[in-house]
């Protein structure tokens, strides 16, 4: 029997689609869970320019959600037992609750589950019963005291993939409970403010326009940057069906340090793109290719506007990159601040692009 790890942090076992986790972006800890639906994105809403014939191309769609996050959670405060809650508590406080399994989950049972995943969310539907967390009750189980999910030896069916989904919205809501976020007053960075910064620092990187996208908001604290933050997730609607259905689109995922109003991190991810593993001869090629810091230097001058004199650029070399296909480029600033561009192998289109403050000396 193949002894497959499923996560090694209890923040991998939530969502790895597209509404509440981009798992091909970061894989955040969610707390306090809220999607904005209403929220206007202050920015030029008219006809997308495109800068470069590498710009992501965004597609949309113009139906918009029925129900949201929020609602679910509503429901489970009134669904969700004390002994439910407690159950959530015991798995997140042991020691050790990386979960292992008898199998992975295959493509076809993926796909679908993405697909319930959004008629769970938009369209109410949901299991007949909740998902077993012991043995001696289903084929398909939680073993949550011995750390291991038990598949059964044939496809999932939808009302198992269901019971899955209802469990990690039932899991999240739970550990949402326990993070009790500090309370904004007057002068913090609330949610509309949050959300037009993130759209701004997609427009500028990639050329897109997110207004009709669904939006979603977390304000986490201390867990992302290790310390307060939001998290921006600009979607179109039902991504997840979309994503299972091989649809190709895009998403983009924005982190704003609560503190200083500053963006950290904007990504670009399409889940149709097949990713090009860097071999050792090409990675050998690519330190003594200088266009790939020529790239990421037009990137933070140009496109992010970044004034400061950029002292130093180089690569950041990792087996980890080479087999994700990317190559990593960090460009120190004058003030000792510094940006990491992660570029896609082999066209240089840009993926993401980090921000890092100056470290201040006390």
């Amino acid at each position: 029997m193949n002894n497959k790890k499923i996560a090694t942090t209890l923040t991998v076992l939530l969502f790895s689609g597209s509404v509440l986790v981009v798992s091909a972006m970061i894989v955040p800890g969610f707390v306090n869970t809220s999607v904005a639906k209403s929220i206007p994105v202050v920015q030029d809403t008219g006809k997308q320019t495109l800068t470069s014939s590498k710009t992501p191309v965004l597609k949309v769609e113009a139906e918009t959600a029925k129900t949201t996050v929020s609602d679910v959670n509503k429901e489970l405060e009134q669904l969700m037992t004390q002994e439910e809650f407690q159950q959530i508590y015991n798995f997140a406080d042991k020691p050790d609750n990386e979960l292992t399994s008898n199998r992975e989950m295959t493509e076809e049972e993926a796909n679908r589950r993405l697909i319930l995943q959004d008629q769970y969310l938009y369209e109410g539907l949901r299991p007949k019963q909740s998902l077993p967390l012991k043995p001696g009750q289903s084929e398909y189980y939680w073993d949550l005291d011995n750390n291991r999910i038990h598949y059964p030896n044939r496809p999932l069916t939808d009302e198992e993939l269901l019971e899955t989904t209802d469990w990690y919205y039932r899991l999240n809501y739970g550990l949402s409970k326990r993070n009790i976020v500090t309370p904004l007053d007057s002068k913090d960075l609330v949610q509309a403010d949050a959300v037009a910064l993130a759209a701004t620092s997609v427009k500028k990187l990639f050329g897109a326009d997110v207004s009709k996208l669904e939006v979603y908001a977390n304000l986490n604290d201390a867990v992302i940057l290790n310390k307060k933050s939001w998290l921006i997730t600009f979607a179109p609607y039902k991504a997840d069906t979309l994503r299972a259905q091989g649809k190709d689109f895009w998403q983009y995922n924005v982190i704003i340090d609560y503190t200083t109003r500053t963006v950290v991190d904007t990504t670009a991810a399409n889940f149709t793109l097949k990713r090009t593993p860097i071999s050792a001869e090409a990675a050998k090629a690519i330190q003594k290719d200088a266009t790939w810091i020529h790239e990421a230097t037009k990137i933070v001058t140009d496109k992010q506007g970044e004034t400061r004199k950029i002292t130093m650029a180089y690569l950041v070399d990792t087996d980890k990159n080479d087999s994700r296909g990317m190559v990593d480029v960090k460009m120190l600033l004058e003030d000792g601040s510094s940006y990491t561009a992660e570029l896609r192998y082999p066209d240089k289109t840009l993926r993401c692009l980090l921000y890092e403050e100056a470290k201040v000396t006390k």
